[in-house]
């Protein structure tokens, strides 16, 4: 049908859920006399009344309560189709949590890919604090280290990565205290701790059958980037995850000495919840199956 008067059928919906001008008039952000004219307008389209008067009540009648019922359940679709439409043309959302040593090493490196790939996803990277659990109501996926598979209700857990660590140092610290051609030359060397694998070095010294002093010396350093750090600057043998130095080894800034490996249980862990948003799900996807096609 041509012409409908759609402002006013829109006002007479109002009125009929209200059952007030006044209400009509406060929810449309206009005024009561407004809202008598676009009733007027419609009842005279219409050819006959909507509502009737009762001292101060309105009472709508028989036919107009159809017609109402007709236009609340028709705006209420065209609104949800509306909205679908706006919330596919905005940039699906995506957080990821990642501790710093995945996030540095790792996630950050390669994110323009991910982003070149998927635009229409708008990514927000946060840290993860290790042994700290992860709020799901604000994060989507999250990287971990564990030395087992973590559990947490309505999160599924994937093993990312292996955390198994091999001796290394940059290529300035093997050339000048080298060639650590064997286990007891690296046995002797400058030892960087990793303060969340403390038994580290022993537990490699015991592997390589090298003799395990009572105190192993070198400086302990809270966070993995910092030991890569002091590593990459020349300060010693570090025990590092493969999995984490990739790209250094890959540009020859590290060198890898051994082949021993210590903290063969441990990785990084991928989690993720489980209940999300249809549009979130699809994202949570693409970055999952995109980030093990990375790995």
């Amino acid at each position: 049908m041509k012409n409908l008067p759609l402002k006013a059928l829109q006002t007479f919906e109002a009125v009929a859920r209200h059952n007030s001008y006044q209400g009509a008039a406060q929810e449309l952000f206009v005024s009561p006399s407004a809202v008598s004219h676009q009733l007027k307008n419609l009842q005279q389209w219409l050819g006959c009344p909507l509502f009737e008067r009762r001292g101060n009540k309105l009472k709508i009648l028989p036919d107009a309560e159809k017609l109402a019922l007709s236009l609340s359940l028709s705006l209420r679709d065209i609104a949800l189709a509306c909205r679908q439409i706006r919330e596919q043309q905005q940039p699906t959302k995506l957080v990821i949590a990642a501790i710093p040593s995945v996030a540095t090493c790792w996630l950050i490196p390669r994110l323009a890919d991910f982003q070149q790939l998927h635009p229409q996803i708008s990514l927000r990277v946060s840290y993860a604090i290790h042994g700290t659990e992860i709020d799901f109501s604000e994060v989507d996926i999250a990287f971990i280290y564990a030395k087992n598979p973590p559990t947490q209700r309505g999160i599924s857990v994937e093993l990312f990565r292996s955390a198994e660590s091999f001796p290394v140092c940059s290529t300035d610290f093997l050339r000048n205290y080298g060639p650590f051609s064997n286990l007891q030359q690296i046995a002797s060397g400058a030892f960087l701790h990793d303060a969340v694998v403390a038994e580290g070095w022993g537990e490699w010294l015991v592997k390589a059958n090298c003799t395990v002093p009572t105190q192993i010396a070198g400086p302990s350093f809270d966070d993995f980037n910092l030991l890569r750090s002091a590593a990459l600057s020349g300060q010693g043998i570090a025990l590092c995850p493969l999995a984490m130095i990739e790209d250094d080894l890959n540009n020859q800034r590290l060198v890898q000495l051994s082949d021993t490996p210590v903290n063969v249980s441990s990785g990084y862990y991928m989690l993720q919840k489980s209940a999300v948003q249809p549009g979130a799900a699809t994202a949570a996807k693409l970055f999952r199956d995109w980030a093990f096609n990375n790995n």
